[in-house]
């Protein structure tokens, strides 16, 4: 049996564009065992409710129909954000400070690539594609070439894509890359949607037509407004697109969104008790008017009506300090005891306890009297944090190390791209003294560049700042022969006594006795 050839597909532009297009709204593959009407069908229901989730606008707790109306507002008041601190935590911690290549392989990094990701914000746009990545699963960064006629010093740029705009189709043979991209953009100058295809080295532009802007996706709507070549990718996928996914292609807090719920729907219960039936009833027991039937509008001689205006039932027991309550013999007052919301806050703090155990996020994060606990327990949580952030950045590495390669590429210097090392700041916090302690401890074992980025966590640039400014210092020294300039004597002020002279202190040269 002959060995069956895959033939390669050959799409137009239009075909791509349709084919990724649909992606948005692409039904999900995997259907749950247990569904509510919040469970989203399709990728963009997804992403929207997990973004919804991270952003404080989670779904309403549940409430049935026929109470929604009134507990419309403490349904609001009872949604919490722990979704945020989940993820906020790692971004926080999780943060690339450079690269190194073969051709700059020193610890401050390669000089091209601090150039890029000083022209593209590097540091906040890494953070916002961990964000995405994180909250939604996965996130994309677009490397964007120079443009034409802007000099030699130029560089291109990276910018972070929200996976609710952008979307790629994955080479089966290469999941590192693309076959092919679109993301779209509302252009407000000119009332309309733009999307960019990139397919094979070439960036086509489509226009949507003027006004319309829903998430849903008509052929018909669209049309082909031009194109441009995207040079030297073609051994990298040619597409200017990266991807990132996340651990099982899942956010940080999706697989607990159930349990998010519960502790909202608990936050929920305890905000009614408390606003119906925390406080305290009072009652009265006995027969007010002695069993006079009062229903007729006429009568009047009974206690209640005679103090009414318009025969209306008036408050007979105000609470008023100068009131006086005069009741019937044999009338008492009854007054219930006030509801115990203990048992419901404990078990909400049990719920976020649940919540930071099963994300493996520091408790004091969440609940800051957490802070106070064991020693012991604050450095287990660390270490799971610690633990986690370490997978993340290992699942990053790839899409990071094509990003620099694409970036390489456009800025004219492939071979930058050869041994590219990705230089992460450190994940734990540690104090002056631990680090000070480690310092000595490493002395003739690391270099001093090296304690310096590695154990007082200075970025690579600062490092290599330091380290000039520590060789002036020494150049100083040898030069001088001291290690800092005397400093100079203070000012006598003139309604000042001069202090004695010490006995072994030899007198100046004028105070010596002439010779004989």
């Amino acid at each position: 049996m002959a060995d069956s050839v895959l033939q390669e597909i050959v799409w137009t532009p239009e075909e791509w564009f349709v084919h990724l297009m649909k992606k948005f709204d692409a039904d999900l593959t995997r259907e749950p065992r247990a569904a509510s009407e919040n469970t989203p069908k399709t990728r963009r229901e997804r992403l929207e409710l997990l973004m919804d989730y991270y952003i404080g606008d989670p779904p309403l707790p549940y409430v049935n129909d026929t109470y929604k109306s009134t507990f419309k507002e403490v349904q609001r008041k009872a949604r919490s954000n722990y979704a945020t601190m989940c993820v906020d935590v790692m971004t926080d911690r999780s943060v690339l400070q450079g690269v190194t290549t073969e051709s700059d392989n020193d610890i401050d990094g390669d000089d091209l690539a601090r150039q890029i990701q000083a022209a593209s914000g590097f540091a906040a746009v890494q953070r916002d594609v961990q964000t995405y990545l994180f909250t939604l699963g996965e996130a994309y960064v677009t490397v964007v070439p120079p443009a034409e006629g802007t000099g030699e010093e130029a560089v291109p740029m990276m910018i972070a894509e929200d996976p609710r705009r952008c979307v790629g189709q994955v080479d089966p043979a290469n999941p590192t890359r693309l076959m092919a991209a679109v993301k779209y953009y509302d252009d407000e100058l000119r009332d309309c949607q733009v999307a960019l295809l990139f397919v094979d080295s070439q960036q086509y532009t489509f226009v949507r037509e003027e006004g319309q802007y829903s998430t849903s996706f008509n052929e018909d709507e669209w049309s082909l407004a031009g194109s441009m070549t995207v040079p030297g990718l073609e051994l990298l996928g040619g597409v200017p697109i990266v991807r990132f996914q996340n651990k099982l292609g899942l956010g940080e807090f999706e697989p607990h969104v159930d349990l998010l719920d519960r502790i909202m729907d608990g936050i929920f219960q305890r905000i009614v008790i408390q606003w119906y039936q925390s406080f305290k009833q009072r009652a009265v027991i006995g027969d007010l008017d002695g069993g006079e039937d009062f229903t007729d509008a006429d009568d009047s001689n009974n206690l209640i009506r005679s103090l009414g205006d318009d025969s209306q039932i008036a408050d007979l027991f105000q609470a008023d300090p100068g009131a006086l309550w005069l009741v019937p013999e044999g009338v008492t007052f009854w007054e219930s005891n006030q509801a115990d919301l203990t048992p419901l806050t404990t078990a909400i703090r049990d719920d976020v306890k649940e919540f930071a155990a099963s994300t493996r996020t520091p408790l004091h994060i969440i609940t800051p009297d957490a802070a106070n606990g064991s020693a012991e327990g604050a450095s287990l949580m660390r270490e799971g944090l610690v633990d986690k952030i370490n997978d993340r950045q290992a699942r990053q590495a790839p899409g990071w190390t094509l990003a620099f390669q694409i970036a390489f590429i456009l800025a004219g210097q492939e071979a930058n791209g050869v041994g590219i090392r990705l230089l992460w700041a450190k994940t734990e916090r540690n104090s002056l003294q631990m680090k000070a302690d480690a310092m000595a401890k490493t002395k003739g074992i690391l270099s001093r560049k090296r304690q310096l980025v590695e154990i007082f966590e200075m970025d690579p640039e600062t490092a290599a700042l330091n380290e000039s400014e520590l060789i002036q210092e020494s150049m100083l020294i040898d030069g001088t022969g001291t290690a800092a300039p005397q400093q100079a004597p203070a000012e006598q002020d003139p309604g000042q006594k001069a202090p004695a002279k010490k006995a072994s202190e030899p007198a100046p040269a004028d105070d010596l006795p002439a010779a004989a």
